[in-house]
């Protein structure tokens, strides 16, 4: 038997069901687009520093002055249980990148090692390098594809909780912009993987469409499993965002600030592209509690009839 979940169980009304799927289509979209071109790679090292630095500034304001603020509200005002969830997306994402090496925004050094090897020992390396590389890619695909998941749930959340306080157009603005930069650059590693270890152009796109697919599925998957939490909705929204703000927090400060950090010879620029970010994810903040201000003063009336 089929069970039917109507759109009004899983999102507040219908503003928020078009502003979650313009925003699924769009990350859909740049993340196809990112790992079937070249534009990434043609960016050149400085660019590509700049972007990263820009991302890590949003992707660290959005963790820290939304997602973990609107957490906390969902969990009843309750800072330590946020703060726990919080911690658990931060060790979470960390062990993941450990596991997967999901998120490497640079190639391994070519340079020669520091000891001299036999010729016969290099040919063995050499071997072992190539076919580890081979399958790299698997690796990637695999650990971008979880957090991927857990981008879609967040996204989702953010989206429900916004619109559950009148934020309309803008809900989940901010959590949509940190995932939309961030995914042609995962897209792009998975496409660079797969071309260094041969892999056929077929099955480049079949792997870069699913990829494209997997924020969208992670979101409709939250949604349709929400309704079943019945009445602790609320605290799974504020699980969903705590855990999203730590795992955020996690790939800004453990992977991207340190890459850029590495570049020193652009101090000034790279810091200031950082400052940037944060910047706009603060923006964006103040944009969306603009917008929930007049539910906010509606609500003493309503609850005093």
């Amino acid at each position: 038997m089929c069970l039917a979940l109507p759109a009004a169980a899983m999102l507040p009304d219908a503003t928020a069901v078009a502003t979650l799927a313009v925003a699924l289509l769009l990350i859909a979209a740049a993340a196809f687009t990112g790992g079937s071109s070249v534009a990434l790679a043609s960016l050149g090292h400085r660019p590509m520093q700049v972007l990263l630095s820009l991302t890590g500034g949003i992707l660290l304001g959005v963790g820290m002055l939304h997602l973990l603020p609107h957490a906390w509200l969902q969990l009843g005002r309750d800072i330590d249980t946020t703060m726990r969830w919080a911690l658990g997306g931060f060790f979470l994402m960390f062990l993941l990148e450990r596991a997967f090496h999901a998120h490497a925004h640079h190639t391994p050094d070519d340079g020669c090692c520091d000891h001299d090897h036999d010729d016969e020992h290099d040919r063995h390396r050499a071997v072992h390098h190539q076919a580890g590389r081979r399958w790299a890619w698997c690796g990637a695909f695999a650990g971008l594809a979880i957090h991927s998941l857990a981008d879609g749930a967040a996204l989702a959340a953010s989206v429900r909780a916004d619109a559950e306080h009148g934020a309309g157009l803008v809900a989940g603005l901010a959590t949509f912009l940190a995932i939309l930069l961030h995914k042609p650059l995962d897209a792009g590693i998975i496409a660079t993987l797969m071309i260094e270890s041969g892999a056929s152009p077929r099955l480049r796109t079949i792997v870069n469409v699913l990829y494209a697919l997997v924020v969208p599925l992670g979101a409709a998957v939250f949604l349709v499993s929400l309704p079943f939490a019945g009445g602790r909705q609320e605290a799974v929204l504020g699980i969903a965002m705590a855990v999203a703000g730590g795992a955020f927090i996690c790939i800004a400060a453990a992977d991207l600030l340190p890459e850029v950090q590495f570049h020193s010879h652009d101090r000034v620029l790279l810091t200031t592209s950082l400052a940037l970010g944060l910047a706009l994810a603060w923006g964006i903040t103040v944009l969306e509690k603009s917008s929930h201000a007049h539910t906010r003063h509606a609500a003493p009336a309503a609850d005093g009839r």
